[in-house]
């Protein structure tokens, strides 16, 4: 057994969790465990994926409902007139937002998109998710993403495979270096069960958590998203999760991949200037921390009815409009409104700590911006397709904001099913990645997991906390 002494909160003097030696008093090497227990193992991960998948899928379910239930809501309330109908949105939307964030008292790491906590725990530095987080997220998740707050969807899909991941390792009384492995794997799955992308998902986990592959790793998380994404296809189908009719699109030529690398530095300052927006309305927030956070989220719900009551369509994740706009040639006057009002409105609801992620209004962002750029270039006499560009756009956001680019790829691949774009992705999202990393730019979920406050504490005492970034 280790010399070094614990703490009372289970960490060592350095703040670091205790790694599976320190935790064992006979530690055990991969060549001596028995195919009994790694057989034990993979079936664990098999069943975390299945709750996931289940838990996921009907998540996605319930939400399909409260947006339906909320289009009629705001279609009833301009019937029943300013003053009744307007008052009974804020009413909804403000107790919605004030209920997500205060369920956030129950699990405190629940808030936000939560995968900035995964990506800690994997590096040691938070405890594995515990199952007070599946609950404050899936409730907390419905009320505030069905409200219309612009949040994603995978937000709390991610953290609740994670906090069931977490919950059966622990059950079982897996080994800290298992119960870690089990925790991303279901994480994984979360955002694989999220948009209907098992490779995205899975990659997801290996660029993003741990950047790292390896042979345990990638056996154990494609194992859970195998099983999680079959059963959320079940509940939900198997159709991408985007309707795109024009799937096929001509091979770059010269001035394509001439556009390309354009649009890959246009979009990679756009993520930079995208995350600093999101960072300072976070320290906005922060900066009426005397304020009790449900107050500030009520005010941001009457934000939302508002939207609601003026601009329905512009409410939500975005998905609908995303799908659109992949299918559709928008004015581009429509298309500027659109990107001015969620450029501020996502990291606005972001900001209030209520659970939701950051992809799917990220995802329209990027659509959005392919649009504006493919109206730029038509300016200067390049006619390119935006509908081409939207997707494009969807990919290279992904990489200049959360510096993952071979897994915003996959996603908007298997969201889209326009594989005739992958080439187009590739180039794109490779520039835009290595302007933001040359504007250095840290990664959006570097800098909020940079804001946990261990991760800080540990950073104060000198240690390294940034990995690959």
């Amino acid at each position: 057994m280790s010399n070094e002494k614990q703490n009372s909160s289970g960490l060592f003097p350095d703040g670091r969790l205790p790694t599976q030696t320190q935790q064992n008093s006979a530690p055990t090497t991969s060549t001596e465990e028995n195919n009994g227990q790694l057989i034990f193992f993979l079936i664990l991960c098999m069943i975390a994926g299945l709750i996931t998948g289940l838990a996921g899928g009907y998540f996605q379910y319930f939400l399909h409902m409260a947006d339906r239930y909320r289009n009629e809501l705001a279609a009833w309330a301009h019937s029943a007139g300013t003053f009744e109908g307007l008052l009974v949105l804020i009413a909804v939307c403000v107790s919605c937002a004030v209920i997500g964030r205060f369920l956030v008292r129950f699990a405190p790491t629940a808030g936000g998109s939560g995968i900035q906590y995964v990506e800690a725990m994997w590096h040691d530095e938070t405890q594995p998710a515990r199952l007070p987080t599946f609950f404050v997220k899936f409730f907390g998740g419905l009320l505030t993403l069905g409200s219309g707050m612009a949040l994603g969807r995978e937000g709390p899909t991610v953290q609740m495979g994670a906090s069931i991941g977490g919950t059966l390792g622990r059950i079982f009384k897996l080994d800290y270096e298992k119960l870690k492995l089990l925790t991303i794997a279901s994480a994984g799955t979360g955002l694989g069960v999220a948009f209907s992308a098992p490779l995205g998902g899975a990659m997801f986990t290996f660029e993003e958590v741990t950047k790292d592959i390896k042979p345990k790793i990638v056996i154990c998380t494609m194992l859970c998203v195998l099983v999680g994404c079959s059963v959320s296809m079940n509940i939900l189908g198997q159709q991408p999760d985007y309707s795109v009719v024009q799937r096929s699109f001509k091979i770059p030529g010269v001035l394509d991949v001439f556009a390309l690398v354009l649009f890959g530095i246009f979009i990679g300052v756009m993520g930079v200037l995208y995350n600093k927006c999101v960072l300072k309305l976070i320290d906005f927030n922060h900066y009426f921390d005397h304020v009790l956070p449900e107050i500030k989220a009520g005010i941001v719900g009457i934000v939302v009815a508002l939207l609601l009551w003026f601009a329905p369509y512009l409410a939500g994740g975005g998905d609908n409009i995303a799908n659109d706009m992949l299918n559709y040639r928008y004015p581009i006057q429509i298309v500027l409104i659109f990107g001015l009002i969620r450029w501020v409105f996502a990291p606005l609801c972001y900001s209030t700590g209520v659970p939701g992620g950051l992809f799917s209004p990220l995802l329209l962002m990027g659509g959005i911006l392919g649009h504006v750029f493919a109206w730029l270039l038509s300016l200067v006499g390049l006619d390119v397709n935006p509908l081409a560009f939207c997707a494009v756009g969807m990919s290279a956001f992904f990489a200049s904001t959360i510096r993952a680019p071979f897994t915003g790829v996959l996603l908007i691949l298997e969201m889209t099913a326009c594989w005739d774009l992958s080439l187009a992705m590739i180039g794109a999202s490779a520039v835009a990645f290595f302007t933001a990393k040359l504007l250095k730019d840290l990664p959006i979920y570097t800098a909020l997991r940079l804001r946990i406050p261990e991760v800080k504490a540990m950073q104060k005492r000198g240690q390294q906390v940034l990995f690959g970034s």
